[in-house]
């Protein structure tokens, strides 16, 4: 592991590395009462988007009137999408062994678990970065800390907010600003050291 190419990176500057943006809808907010109907992930190399993976997914079951007007999405457009043990290879495939980065993506990453021990019997083991709690960190200044509100702080276009594609572009689009913003005040911009001040060490 000391030499693996998944150490080289966490020690690398992320700012002109590779990392994935992920982002998920569900049906609900309980991890083992809810499925996923929207997965997504943007692929960042050097600060810039270099590739996207987007899909709907087939729950089995009619979607809450809730989930629906919040993100969308209708019955009508998931009769007929791929299931999610169809959707999590290529999903799984486009992430590779990279860092993954979320907005308050412990929950993204409950779901995935969820699913990577259902189908594949083991865990979702790839490091992971909070925006939402990095940038508690470092802008205390906000009022509020939603995807939205941290996008429209910095004059980012929020229409189409929960769509899985949406919400992780605007979550990169975030981070990138994060990065910058550590690397030019402080020098500070590899994994270990984002990882820390996520944890209030630094």
């Amino acid at each position: 592991m000391k030499n693996s190419p998944r150490s080289h990176k966490m020690r690398d500057n992320l700012l002109d590395g590779t990392f994935v943006v992920i982002d998920l809808e569900a049906t609900g907010f309980d991890v083992e009462k809810s499925e996923v109907i929207d997965i997504a992930a943007v692929r960042v190399e050097g600060g810039i988007i270099t590739e996207k993976f987007s899909t709907l997914v087939y729950p089995g079951f009619f979607i809450p009137d809730r989930i629906k007007e919040l993100t969308g999405i209708t019955n009508a457009m998931l009769i007929g999408q791929p299931t999610i043990d169809k959707v999590l290879p290529e999903f799984l495939e486009f992430v590779g062994d990279n860092i993954v980065v979320g907005h308050f993506i412990e929950q993204d990453i409950k779901f995935i678990n969820r699913y990577t021990k259902q189908y594949k019997g083991e865990k979702f083991r790839n490091p992971s970065l909070c925006t939402l709690k990095l940038a508690r960190r470092i802008f205390p200044e906000l009022r509020r800390y939603s995807l939205k509100d941290i996008a429209e702080n910095f004059g980012f276009e929020t229409n189409g907010v929960h769509r899985a594609l949406k919400d992780a572009t605007l979550t990169a689009q975030i981070f990138i600003k994060i990065l910058e913003e550590l690397w030019f005040k402080y020098g500070i911009g590899d994994y270990y050291s984002l990882k820390r001040l996520e944890k209030g060490k630094v």
